[in-house]
C-alpha cells in the first residue's frame, strides 16, 4: 500500500472527525448523495481551526468498487494542486468508516444556480466556464510529466462554488492516469459517469481518452448557457444532442435562457456556442484540447467584457475600498489623452477627462462632486506627451477615506500637485504609454483612484519604487514561468532589505532564482499551492553607515489572498510605498540591488 504511505500526513482519527462534525449530527449535514451523506465540520489543519467538509461514505460502499474509489480520490487529489480543483486536506479509514476531508467550498454546486439568472449572470457563468476550463487543462495537461488524469465524471453538480463565484471541479472518485506522452492516449475500460454526460463514443467502444472529458465538458457549457439540466424532462431528451440538433438548425435561442439572451453581446455568444458544439463532435480526434478550449472561453469573456479589453490590467485602488460609486474612463482604441480636468480645494473634488482621435475632441467624461465649489484646473497634454506615473495622498473629508492631492508625471514634466497633500502617500510608476485610463470610487469628492495599465508585451513592469539609477550592472529580476507557482520567497533583512530569493514549484520540482542582493538573517516566507500575492508594501529610506546616503528598501510585506500578510521585514522607516494588485495579474519582480536591495518594481500579466 505505497499509495496510503505515501499519504500519512493527510490521515485524521475517527475521533477528531466525530467531534468536528457533531458525531455527524443531522444538523451538520450538508450534502446527501449514492455515496452518502456530506458534512460542515471544524477541523485543525496545519495547526489552523478550517471550517471543512466531510463525506462519510455509505457502509455499503464498502464493497471492492467503492474501496477501489476512495483510494483513487486520496490517490488524485494528493498529487493535484490548482485553485479550480476542490483540495483533500484529509481522510479516515478506521472503525470501518471511510472518510475523506475536503476543503470547504461555501456556495454550493453549479447545478443549483443554473435557472436563476439572478444568481448567475452571463458574465458570470464566462467567468465560471474559464475557471472549470482551467482546472480540466490542468488535470489533462499539468499534474506530470508522463501522465494525465482523465476525470470521467465532469457535470454541474461536481463543480463547486465559492463565496467569490470561483469554479472547483470536485468527486475524482472514477478518475484514471492515463499517459501523456502520445497526444492521444486511450485505456479500454468499462463505460461509466453520468448518463447525460458520458461521451457516446465512450459508451460504444469502451475506450477512454481524455476527448471523454471534453465531451462531458461541453454538456456543461450547454447547461451553462441553457439553465437547465443534461436531462430535459419536457424534451424527453439529453441535453447534448438536443443542443447538437439546435445548433445546426440554428435555432439555440430558442433554448437559451431568455434572461441570459438580454445579456449577451452578439461575439461573445457565437464564440461560446461554437467552442461548447465543438465539444460534442462524434470523432474525439476532432474535439478542441483544452488549451484550445481554454483560450476560446477568455476570448467570450473578454468580447463580452468589452470594458476590459485583452491585456489590460487594473492596479490599484488607493483611498477608499468599498461604498460610494464606481467610477471609470478608458480610451478608446488609437485615442490619446488631450486633457485633465482637476476640480479641487483641500482634496480633489472632481476630474473630467478629454480625449482626442484624428483631431476630434471627444465628450468629456466627467466624474464626481462639486465642481462648482472648488478650484479647477486644465492639464493639457502635447501629441507624444504619456502619463509615466501617479502620486498623491489620501486623508479623510465628512468621515470618508478620500484622494486630498493628485500629480501626473509624464514623459516630459509634472503636473501638480493639485489639492493639499498630506503624509499618506502614494505613488504608482508605469512603462510609457501603458496607461489606458483610470477608475475608482466617488461621492462628493473622488474617494479612490486606480489606474488601467496595458501590457505590450507577455509582461507589464509597474515601478520601481527606491532608487531611480539606471546602473545595468546592478538589475535584477524574477519572472514566474508558466505552469509554475510561487512556494517559497527567502528575505536577507535587518534594518533594510538586503536580499531576496524566490522559490518556485511546477509539478512538484523545486525551482531557487539567483539571489539578487548580499547575504544577512533570513526569512522565509512559504506560500500555500493556491496562495497569491495581492498587494506588496514597504518603505524607502537611506542607507546608514559605510556608505550612508543611499536610496534603498527598508521593509517589505506581502499581502495575500488568504487574508496573510507576511512580514514587515525589514525596519519601516522613509516613505512608504503600496502597490495592490488585480487578482492573478502578479507574475514576479524586478529591480536594482548591490549589497542590498536599492528598489522594488513588479511584473504584470493579463488574467484573462
Amino acid at each position: 500500500m505505497s499509495l496510503m504511505e505515501g499519504v500519512q500526513h493527510l490521515k485524521k482519527s475517527l475521533k477528531e472527525i466525530k467531534l468536528a462534525t457533531n458525531n455527524f449530527g443531522d444538523t451538520n449535514v450538508i450534502g446527501r448523495g449514492g455515496y452518502g451523506n456530506v458534512y460542515k465540520g471544524e477541523l485543525n489543519i496545519s495547526g489552523q481551526l478550517s471550517t471543512v467538509a466531510v463525506k462519510r461514505l455509505d457502509s455499503n460502499l464498502a464493497h471492492p468498487q467503492g474501496a477501489r474509489e476512495f483510494l483513487t480520490e486520496i490517490q488524485m487529489l494528493s498529487r493535484c494542486r490548482h485553485q479550480n480543483l476542490v483540495s483533500l486536506v484529509g481522510f479516515c479509514d478506521e472503525g470501518g468508516e471511510k472518510i475523506l476531508v475536503y476543503e470547504y467550498v461555501n456556495n454550493e454546486s453549479l447545478d443549483k444556480h443554473l435557472r436563476d439568472t439572478n444568481k448567475l449572470s452571463w458574465i458570470q457563468r464566462l467567468q465560471i466556464s474559464v475557471g472549470m476550463a482551467h482546472g480540466l487543462k490542468y488535470l489533462h495537461n499539468d499534474v506530470g510529466p508522463q501522465h494525465r488524469v482523465v476525470h470521467r465524471d465532469i457535470k454541474s453538480a461536481n463543480i463547486l462554488l465559492t463565496e467569490n463565484l470561483e469554479a472547483k471541479i470536485s468527486d475524482f472518485g472514477l478518475s484514471k492516469i492515463t499517459p501523456s506522452n502520445v497526444p492521444f492516449t486511450s485505456v479500454f475500460t468499462h463505460p461509466c459517469g453520468t448518463r447525460g454526460y458520458i461521451d457516446p463514443q465512450y459508451e460504444e467502444s469502451q475506450i477512454l481518452t481524455k476527448e471523454t472529458d471534453v465531451y462531458a465538458f461541453g454538456v456543461v457549457l450547454f447547461e451553462i448557457l441553457c439553465g437547465r439540466r443534461a436531462f430535459v424532462k419536457e424534451e424527453g431528451k439529453y441535453l447534448g444532442p438536443l443542443a447538437q440538433q439546435y445548433y445546426e438548425e440554428n435555432r439555440l435561442g430558442e433554448i437559451i435562457l431568455p434572461d441570459l439572451l438580454d445579456q449577451m453581446k452578439e461575439q461573445s455568444l457565437n464564440t461560446f456556442t461554437t467552442v461548447a458544439y465543438q465539444c460534442l463532435t462524434k470523432s474525439p480526434k476532432e474535439r478542441p484540447t483544452m488549451e484550445r478550449i481554454v483560450e476560446k472561453l477568455k476570448m467570450a469573456l473578454e468580447l463580452q467584457a468589452c470594458s476590459k479589453a485583452a491585456g489590460v490590467i487594473r492596479v490599484g485602488t488607493w483611498g477608499r475600498q468599498s461604498g460610494g460609486h464606481s467610477w471609470s474612463f478608458e480610451l478608446k482604441e488609437n485615442h490619446n489623452l488631450q486633457k485633465i480636468t482637476i476640480g479641487h480645494l483641500e482634496v480633489i473634488c472632481s476630474l473630467m477627462f478629454t480625449s482626442e482621435f484624428g483631431g476630434i475632441m471627444s465628450t468629456p467624461n466627467f466624474v464626481a462632486g462639486c465642481a462648482n465649489r472648488a478650484t479647477v484646473t486644465e492639464i493639457m497634454f502635447e501629441g507624444d506627451e504619456k502619463i509615466v506615473g501617479i502620486s498623491g495622498t489620501i486623508s479623510t473629508r465628512d468621515g470618508y477615506t478620500v484622494i486630498s492631492s493628485l500629480s501626473f508625471q509624464t514623459t516630459k514634466r509634472k503636473h501638480g500637485p493639485f489639492g493639499r497633500a498630506t503624509d499618506s502617500v502614494f505613488s504608482i510608476p508605469w512603462d510609457k504609454g501603458s496607461l489606458v485610463g483610470f477608475y475608482g470610487l466617488a461621492g462628493n469628492y473622488i474617494d479612490s483612484i486606480g489606474v488601467y495599465v496595458k501590457s505590450h508585451g507577455e509582461f507589464l513592469s509597474l515601478g520601481t519604487w527606491g532608487s531611480e539609477s539606471e546602473d545595468s550592472q546592478n538589475i535584477w529580476s524574477f519572472e514566474l514561468e508558466r505552469n509554475h507557482y510561487l512556494k517559497k520567497i527567502t528575505i536577507g533583512h535587518g534594518n533594510l532589505i538586503y536580499s531576496l530569493k524566490f522559490t518556485t514549484e511546477c509539478r512538484g520540482v523545486l525551482h531557487d532564482s539567483k539571489m539578487a542582493g548580499g547575504e544577512n538573517k533570513e526569512d522565509r516566507v512559504t506560500f500555500e499551492w493556491d496562495e497569491e500575492i495581492k498587494a506588496i508594501k514597504g518603505t524607502v529610506g537611506l542607507s546608514r553607515g559605510n556608505n550612508a546616503g543611499l536610496v534603498i528598501i527598508s521593509s517589505l510585506s506581502f499581502v495575500t489572498n488568504k487574508g496573510r500578510t507576511h512580514g514587515p521585514f525589514g525596519r519601516a522607516r522613509g516613505t512608504t510605498f503600496t502597490i495592490p494588485l488585480e487578482k492573478g495579474s502578479f507574475a514576479g519582480f524586478y529591480g536594482l540591488a548591490a549589497n542590498n536591495i536599492h528598489s522594488i518594481g513588479v511584473y504584470l500579466k493579463a488574467y484573462m
